[in-house]
């Protein structure tokens, strides 16, 4: 069994999506959160109060995180300073700079600077608000917020192991685009032949681009539209604290941005066959990519300074 805390590896936009590649408030609760799920469209009713199944404000470790700080310089430490925290205080991770490392040096999540909860979580509206630390444009390190599982099962049957993966991430040489995956299963056979059925979205808010992944075997991607209610300079500014999150059922999954006090959809997944179903572990990580994600291409150098991701707050409502 791969332990699900510490990510072996990484498969989304990055690496391989480059060489053509890496995973409202809840419906269900009265009164929570927008319907609409159109793509670019803005809920102008406020974003009811309601109260939430779990919540952290990351002012102390609990005991509910496990954290892992593998590099030299890394740290994840609770309860810093910040005043542009709800509380003043946040979580940090930091991915330490090493400008003696090259591209392809310690490459991917066993290297990552990452939190992790101890418990699984299930259908429900996941919400947070994070700041995203910036690097020059030819170095990468990615920031994410996701859910994640795997035993090696293959509960579904579909002759891949399970791998279920609901994720949210920037880039810090490249803060305009957001990477939105959603795996169901994944496997490397013996031969390093990858097999895996997953959907990605990258946006671009510097233009309202919005490119997809044909199908859930494939990893190259295609422009599938242009919103205008995407284009948002600034949207995922570096420096700055956003509040983002996903609303999961187990027959839909909508990803959102929180811009103004109101929600705007920016996918909204509604195929049974793409929604994974098994709890997930709530993690937020920051680790380096080789390769320049799409629609970049290229390698990336290894952050020469570090690269900090702030967490002020999660909330957790339960379907």
């Amino acid at each position: 069994m791969r332990p699900t805390f510490a990510r072996s590896r990484r498969r989304s936009e990055g690496a391989r999506a480059v060489a053509s590649w890496w995973r409202v408030l809840a419906l269900a609760l009265s009164g929570c959160g927008q319907v609409d799920g159109v793509v670019g469209k803005v809920d102008s009713t406020p974003i009811p109060a309601v109260t939430a199944t779990f919540v952290e404000d990351f002012a102390s470790n609990t005991g509910v995180w496990r954290n892992e700080t593998t590099l030299p310089g890394a740290a994840a430490p609770f309860g810093v300073v910040d005043e542009n925290a709800l509380d003043q205080r946040a979580a940090e991770l930091v991915f330490p700079g090493h400008p003696e490392f090259a591209a392809n040096d310690k490459v991917g999540a066993e290297f990552a600077t990452q939190i992790a909860t101890s418990r699984r979580f299930h259908f429900g509206t996941y919400r947070t608000r994070m700041k995203f630390g910036a690097c020059a444009t030819s170095e990468q390190a990615v920031s994410a917020f996701l859910g994640y599982f795997s035993d090696g099962s293959d509960q579904n049957q579909n002759g891949i192991t399970d791998d279920v993966e609901i994720d949210m991430q920037v880039v810090c040489g490249a803060p305009q685009f957001l990477y939105l995956t959603v795996f169901t299963d994944y496997e490397v056979d013996g031969s390093g032949v990858e097999r895996f059925r997953k959907l990605t979205r990258v946006i671009d808010f510097s233009n309202g681009n919005v490119f997809d992944t044909p199908a859930p075997d494939q990893d190259g991607f295609s422009k599938t539209g242009q919103e205008p209610s995407l284009m948002r300079a600034g949207a995922l500014a570096t420096g700055e604290y956003h509040e983002l999150g996903f609303e999961w059922h187990a027959t839909s999954l909508r990803f959102f941005l929180v811009l103004e006090g109101s929600e705007l959809t920016l996918w909204n997944l509604t195929d049974p066959a793409r929604i994974p179903s098994a709890e997930v572990t709530i993690m937020y990580n920051i680790w380096h990519p080789d390769s320049q994600w799409y629609p970049k291409s290229g390698s990336a150098d290894f952050p020469a300074h570090d690269v900090t991701l702030s967490v002020d707050w999660l909330r957790f409502y339960a379907e």
